[in-house]
């Protein structure tokens, strides 16, 4: 078994891109942390570095995701796609999936 490692680039590119689906941008995170400039945005979606454990956990409830949704192992393939959503009332199930259907990340799924 290997010791797990985060990819900086491959967690930048999905931290980028949850972003953009939800329609956030580098500023309005920059004022979320409190942060003096939005630099450090900049170089976590460039994958040049990684948020800290507090900052990392401060954005997953800004973008209403897991911790582990924004962070991506070295080794772990990027695959993001709608996972089947099982027994939804008739009523919710179109309103449920299209709220989420941008945000699911699903292991496998292409």
């Amino acid at each position: 078994m290997r010791y797990p490692v985060i990819s900086m680039e491959k967690t930048g590119k999905r931290i980028r891109e949850i972003c953009e689906r939800q329609g956030i941008c580098a500023r309005e995170i920059q004022e979320y942390m409190g942060f003096s400039a939005a630099q450090s945005v900049y170089d976590w979606f460039r994958g040049k570095n990684l948020p800290s454990v507090d900052n990392l956990y401060a954005l997953s409830r800004l973008l209403k995701v897991t911790m582990e949704t924004l962070v991506v192992a070295s080794d772990q393939e990027e695959a993001w796609g709608v996972c089947e959503i099982a027994v939804l009332p008739r009523m919710d199930r179109h309103k449920i999936v299209v709220k989420y259907r941008e945000l699911l990340w699903c292991p496998g799924v292409s």
